[in-house]
């Protein structure tokens, strides 16, 4: 099976073979593992955010659409829940006497709230926006970059991104 292609290997995997889909978490696990990490910056979590994907990614693998690389489809899947990781440590995070920029506990507070009503903006909007926004943002992925996991072009990839960042500004700055 080591020498099959993605495509076959689901098809294994569609009819009942779980070696395949072994063949391709061996085949997906270190890169994914990687992706992973960079995110989350915590080895350990960084392996559970892996892991979870794979259990998704084997979860949902009869909505996955050959016509699209697996690897981009895989991608997708281990970036949001690294995110979704990041995003519930950073809603239970307490604020840090320490914090740089802030002088005084109410800033800090103020600065919370700030990021807690991005990130929720950010939420609300289509996934085809919210994706190229962390893409860009949160992974600071190039425009290339972005194009080949989302498997659209650059041009897109841009037409989107302003299109985000013009929703995001109306939907947080329409009460100031």
């Amino acid at each position: 099976m080591a020498g099959a292609s993605d495509k076959e290997l689901i098809e294994k995997c569609l009819q009942g073979n779980n070696r395949a889909f072994d063949e391709l978490v061996d085949r997906y696990q270190l890169t994914m593992y990687r992706t992973a990490l960079s995110v989350i910056k915590d080895p350990e979590v960084a392996k559970d955010v892996t892991q979870n994907g794979f259990i998704k990614a084997w979860e949902k693998l009869e909505k996955y659409d050959p016509e699209y690389k697996f690897y981009s489809w895989l991608y997708r899947i281990i970036i949001n829940e690294a995110l979704n990781k990041v995003r519930s440590e950073k809603n239970t995070e307490r604020i840090s006497p320490n914090e740089k920029g802030d002088k005084t506990p109410f800033q800090k507070i103020i600065r919370k709230e700030e990021n807690q009503q991005l990130y929720e903006a950010i939420e609300a909007l289509d996934k085809k926006f919210s994706s190229v926004i962390y893409l860009r943002h949160f992974e600071e992925l190039s425009y290339k970059e972005i194009a080949n996991v989302l498997d659209i072009d650059e041009k897109r990839v841009k037409s989107r991104l302003y299109g985000a960042r013009m929703k995001l500004r109306e939907s947080l700055f329409i009460d100031r």
